[in-house]
């Protein structure tokens, strides 16, 4: 599933120049271009986070389909059939609101940053209400892009970059420090989780205990029929690893070996 892409912070160095209201007498005059750019913003965002839910009830309802469509139907195998065609409309449903999802963040990222970059905020003064509302909102988008590296990727480097990199200007954040530290903490295997894995536990059921894997860690074995997941448990190569087979009967891959010291630089040579 194609996720959505990270986004550069280089605009942060770029050179802006400060947005300022002519100010006459008693209040200071309302940029309507300015405000009308603001709604637009608050709107996009509300269409985004609109879109992801419907993206999320797709998801399940595609989890129930591929239940049933596993399940021996009671009438025969109508009910099975029926149950494919559906996941199969569901899934191209799902694939086209994920583009769409890709373009719209895109454009919408682009155009914050836009607007921050419009009225930059100045070192050593606290931030406006508006400003802080608009680094508010971008670090919202990023706390949703950076989980869904970690639920639909595994990538938990690539989350602890974007949080760390929000952090930089949005450094009272609460939502994005305990984001930070939950993925750091879950960026390395302990046997203790590891441990909750199972001989004989599907593919679904070991991610629902361990995660997502990584998918630059999964390795097939297709001479021997076998698909092995690596979590890393430490830096330097460190890795726990769950092995899977076909089962005959169910036609699923099942683990069949678990080994939390699967691998290490010293079996590797290095």
């Amino acid at each position: 599933m194609r996720l959505v892409r990270s986004r550069s912070l280089a605009w942060l160095a770029m050179l802006t120049v400060p947005w300022f209201v002519a100010c006459g007498p008693g209040e200071p005059k309302v940029d309507e271009a300015r405000e009308s750019e603001w709604a637009a913003l608050i709107q996009a965002k509300a269409e985004l986070d609109g879109m992801r839910q419907e993206r999320s009830a797709l998801e399940a309802q595609l989890a129930a389909l591929a239940v049933a469509e596993e399940e021996p139907a009671e009438e025969g195998a109508e009910e099975g059939a029926e149950a494919a065609r559906s996941a199969e409309e569901t899934q191209q449903k799902l694939d086209a609101m994920q583009e769409e999802l890709v373009e719209k963040a895109d454009g919408f990222i682009e155009n914050l940053v836009g607007y921050l970059n419009a009225d930059p905020m100045i070192e050593g003064e606290p931030p406006t209400e508006r400003q802080l509302a608009a680094v508010r909102m971008k670090s919202s988008e990023d706390l949703v892009v950076a989980q869904e590296y970690i639920d639909k990727g595994g990538d938990y480097q690539r989350a602890i970059n974007i949080y760390q990199n929000s952090l930089m200007i949005d450094p009272d954040n609460p939502e994005l420090q305990a984001a930070l530290e939950s993925a750091l903490a879950s960026r390395w295997m302990s046997q203790e989780r590891f441990a909750l894995a199972k001989k004989g536990m599907t593919q679904d059921e070991i991610r629902g205990v361990l995660g997502q894997v990584n998918l630059y860690n999964v390795r097939d074995y297709e001479d021997r029929d076998v698909t092995a997941w690596f979590y890393p448990t430490a830096e330097g190569g460190y890795a726990a690893a769950v092995w899977f087979k076909e089962n005959k009967k169910s036609g699923q891959l099942e683990a069949y070996q678990i080994k939390y010291d699967a691998v290490s630089p010293e079996q590797t040579g290095e």
